[in-house]
């Protein structure tokens, strides 16, 4: 019986045209607008605004997003002795097909915590496929003291002063009418935060706050560009603790715009510590955790 393990994350852009496709996708999806008229609103955001945001991810080059994944399965597939491939929900590649190629598969979402923006959105892309074969889902790990530990090393690996700085953990935000439906991603984003708070007893303080908001309604805070009004003088470190790998929320929005802010606002020293990407110390992490779900 074929079997492999399929990695799960949103996409990134690497030209105009899929940014185009990108934010088609994420617009037309449900967990993401959930009324009808995202059908009319997925294809006028991605004519009307692609060529603008564009322009900005041309700093950065585009998402390292699929290259750092593609590493990653590669090194987990020499790892496990077994293929690991990676779809993406918004690009290519696209899970279907891919599917359709084993018999058993485990499928990891590389989102450390539930979302039903995240998590559920790949369960939504899962169900459509119609799969036949045998499936595990690995559920999210951010309450895993392997994957804090390791968090906790990389953050005291890139920060020199932690008695002087100020730690952010910086997430991705969502409306908070999604949380008052009752998705989770806050509380898990709590819980794990105050785990890593006991691995880094040193650093001068530690939050918890929410970058990539738009649109009037409220979203979940404090805003990461209001708490950092608050820090002028100071030495931040920012740690984007809703990401696996690096993007283009992490190299643009968060190293290049928020720095920008920052420098504004006066802050001393502004720092943004690498996601886990596909370190070796990720590549034994996510190994073990395959290696429990495909045991069970």
């Amino acid at each position: 019986m074929s079997k492999a393990v399929i990695l799960l994350n949103m996409g990134g852009a690497r030209s105009a045209n899929e940014l185009r496709t990108f934010l088609y996708n994420m617009f037309k999806d449900k967990r993401i607008i959930d009324k009808p008229i995202r059908h009319l609103l997925a294809p006028y955001i991605a004519v009307t605004r692609y060529k603008k945001v564009w322009q900005n991810y041309e700093l950065i080059g585009g998402s390292r997003l699929h290259d750092l994944t593609e590493s990653l399965a590669q090194k987990l597939s020499n790892n496990l002795g077994l293929p690991v491939e990676y779809a993406m929900r918004y690009t290519q590649p696209k899970l279907a097909p891919i599917l359709k190629k084993y018999n058993q598969v485990i499928l990891l979402p590389l989102y450390p915590q539930y979302s039903t923006t995240t998590v559920e959105s790949s369960f939504d892309d899962f169900k459509k496929s119609q799969y036949q074969g045998q499936v595990k889902f690995i559920a999210p790990f951010y309450d895993q003291p392997d994957f804090n530990k390791l968090i906790a090393d990389q953050i005291l690996k890139e920060v020199k002063q932690p008695s002087n700085t100020h730690l952010i953990f910086s997430a991705h935000g969502l409306p908070q009418s999604i949380i008052d439906k009752g998705d989770p991603y806050q509380k898990q984003l709590e819980i794990q935060v105050a785990l890593l708070k006991q691995l880094l007893p040193k650093f001068k303080s530690i939050k918890l706050a929410y970058q990539s908001r738009f649109g009037n309604k409220p979203w979940l805070q404090p805003y990461l560009d209001k708490i950092l009004k608050t820090y002028r003088n100071e030495n931040v470190a920012i740690y984007p603790i809703s990401f696996m790998i690096d993007n283009s929320e992490t190299d643009l929005e968060l190293k290049i715009e928020y720095a920008e802010l920052a420098q504004k606002i006066g802050i001393k020293n502004y720092q943004v510590i690498s996601c886990l990407n596909d370190s070796q110390q990720a590549v034994n992490f996510l190994s073990n955790l395959i290696k429990q779900y495909d045991a069970s």
